[in-house]
């Protein structure tokens, strides 16, 4: 079996189907741009949504370069803020998150999205030993990072006031 044979196109798929689909993916994503101040960005939209979303939210200034390293934003109180998203189907998650903390950032902000929607913000601060341990983690180097997964999340989400009484900040929708 080729590797395209494990993937096939649905039997409708045709060339003019698939140009006409992408024109209205790209005037979406000229708008959802646009809405941002983006112009014609061609990075990942789900990556720009997430560090405006996380600026809208806690305030400050984004980094003048979108693609440095380290952190994405400054916070109104001066701290710097690394921004990542997890992105995943409503149901089974596919994908997981190591949420790591950086040598002089102060958060490690995480956009979670299911089935393109914002299903909440997590920002975790530089030490995760107290987070991990209440999370039931046995993975190592728990002061540092955390292998975030569905169940975390759920965790968290449904206990939000405990984990921020561990030092996290969480926003869940509605988003004010």
């Amino acid at each position: 079996m080729t590797d395209h044979d494990s993937h096939p196109a649905p039997n409708s798929v045709t060339a003019p189907g698939l140009l006409s689909a992408l024109a209205s993916y790209r005037a979406a994503r000229q708008s959802l741009l646009g809405t941002m101040g983006l112009g014609r960005s061609n990075r990942d939209p789900l990556a720009e949504v997430a560090e405006h979303l996380v600026l809208a939210l806690w305030g400050g200034r984004l980094a003048g370069s979108r693609v440095q390293a380290n952190w994405d934003l400054v916070s109104a109180d001066g701290e710097f803020v690394q921004v990542k998203y997890l992105a995943n189907p409503l149901g089974v998650w596919l994908n997981e998150h190591p949420v790591r903390s950086i040598p002089g950032v102060d958060w490690y902000a995480l956009v979670v999205y299911e089935a393109f929607d914002v299903a909440g913000v997590l920002a975790f601060p530089p030490d995760l030993t107290e987070i991990c341990a209440t999370l039931g983690k046995r993975h190592p180097g728990q002061s540092t990072s955390l292998q975030f997964t569905r169940r975390n999340w759920w965790t968290i989400k449904d206990d939000a006031d405990a984990y921020r009484q561990l030092g996290m900040r969480i926003w869940l929708p509605p988003f004010q």
